[in-house]
């Protein structure tokens, strides 16, 4: 990736973090939420937004949905930010599980651990 490129896609996940947690004002989104990554694409028509929602399983959904749903909001809210964008990418939101992945592998390790002890 270019430098541009990485500098557009570093901004707009800070745009859009700042969006989610001050300006949303849904109660269906908690705040526990972070965007973890924004891939913008090279035509600048689509970007993927990485969110990762912490809480149970169900809160987690509600607020995914209600971000999925607020995301004309937020694509007018940054086009009001990036006014040297001709038009500001479509968003797909994503839910990032990398969080619970790794959480998940460092029970397992842990496991193993404490069997090798005993």
């Amino acid at each position: 990736m270019s430098f541009r490129s990485d500098r557009l896609n570093s901004e707009m996940r800070k745009v859009i973090a700042d969006i989610i947690e001050n300006k949303i004002k849904d109660p269906r989104v908690s705040q526990m939420v972070s965007v973890m990554k924004v891939e913008v694409a090279k035509d600048l028509k689509t970007a993927k937004v990485y969110l990762s929602v912490y809480g149970d399983k169900e809160k987690c959904e509600t607020t995914f949905r209600a971000i999925v749903n607020a995301s004309g909001f937020i694509r007018k809210e940054l086009s009001s930010v990036f006014t040297d964008i001709r038009s500001v990418p479509a968003l797909d939101f994503r839910l990032d599980k990398s969080m619970e992945y790794s959480s998940r592998i460092e029970a397992i390790l842990e496991e193993v651990k404490n069997s090798d002890d005993n």
